[in-house]
């Protein structure tokens, strides 16, 4: 038999041989490392779209050259309303209100306001060359009212009137009532054309059940209200019971004779109505006059004994 002799195999430790290896495994750390890089950079990409995601619009609408905090952007709208309510304030202040004047009688202690735009007629004043010394006739239960002042506003359409009448002698309960026939005035009290035409058609129809008084209220004060409508004029009176007589006022508009297109009344009325709101009326105590009854003289009774 042959004799075998054994074989060690011994690595071959050669120059080149160690350099591929190092080769190779700095080539494997580099790709592992550039693994690991790319790694990273997904993630925190996947991380900033979540991020932008869930931003709102108004986020997006900050950004740039002209971005405004959200803080500012609200405070804004508020500093613009307040400029806007400066600005009516200012308005309010430069509104010029309509010039009035104030009647004041101290006799029957009567006070209201009236805009200057109306002409104040007194039975002091000359009033026969006026073109409307009257425009309608007190319209008192009983006679003996006097006129204390009226107030005029001629127009080219239509012309309004405020009149204040007083009447001493009539009691509480007459004061609520209302004439069938007007008393006749200065003017009427001749006669003439329209003396008839008054008689026909009085303030208030006491058998007319469509025009009936009723009781009103004007800012706490109880009044006796009737109303007088006619195809051109319409007439409102108010009466009032205080300090022993009673008050009236008369409020009326009457178109222009012959007039196309008439004023609208409750427009015109509304002007008037607000002078009647000013109106006020003084309390005063009113002295009670003690009256004594006629006695008399006793005479002694005789005595029939006697």
């Amino acid at each position: 038999m042959a004799d075998l002799k054994s074989f060690n195999a011994t690595p071959v430790n050669s120059s080149s041989t160690k350099r591929a290896r190092m080769i190779g495994g700095a080539m494997t750390a580099a790709a592992t490392a550039v693994l690991a890089l790319m790694v990273v950079l997904d993630f925190n990409g996947c991380s900033k779209a979540g991020k932008n995601a869930q931003a709102s619009p108004a986020s997006q609408n900050v950004s740039g050259p002209n971005a405004t905090s959200p803080i500012a952007a609200t405070r804004q709208p508020v500093e613009q309303l307040e400029k806007k309510v400066e600005a009516v304030i200012e308005k309010k202040k430069t509104i010029k209100r309509a010039s009035t004047a104030t009647y004041k009688n101290s006799m029957y202690g009567i006070t209201f306001r009236y805009p200057k735009t109306y002409t104040m007629l007194t039975p002091d004043a000359d009033n026969k060359d006026s073109a409307w010394p009257d425009p309608v006739a007190m319209n008192f239960a009983e006679p003996g009212g006097e006129t204390l002042t009226t107030l005029v506003l001629p127009g080219t359409r239509a012309s309004s009137y405020f009149k204040t009448s007083v009447n001493k002698g009539l009691t509480a309960e007459q004061c609520s009532k209302f004439a069938s026939v007007p008393e006749p005035t200065e003017a009427s009290a001749t006669p003439s054309a329209d003396a008839s035409e008054t008689s026909i058609n009085p303030p208030v129809d006491a058998d007319d059940d469509s025009i009936v008084p009723v009781k009103t209220n004007v800012l706490g004060v109880e009044f006796a209200k009737a109303e007088s409508v006619t195809d051109q004029s319409e007439a409102r009176y108010y009466h009032h019971f205080e300090n022993g007589a009673c008050y009236e006022f008369a409020l009326g508009v009457e178109d222009a004779p012959g007039t196309t297109k008439p004023v609208d009344h409750l427009q015109v009325f509304d002007k008037l109505e607000r002078i009647m709101t000013t109106v006020k009326i003084k309390s005063t105590s009113v002295p009670v006059v003690a009256t004594s009854e006629p006695t008399t003289p006793t005479t002694p009774a005789s005595n029939p004994q006697q």
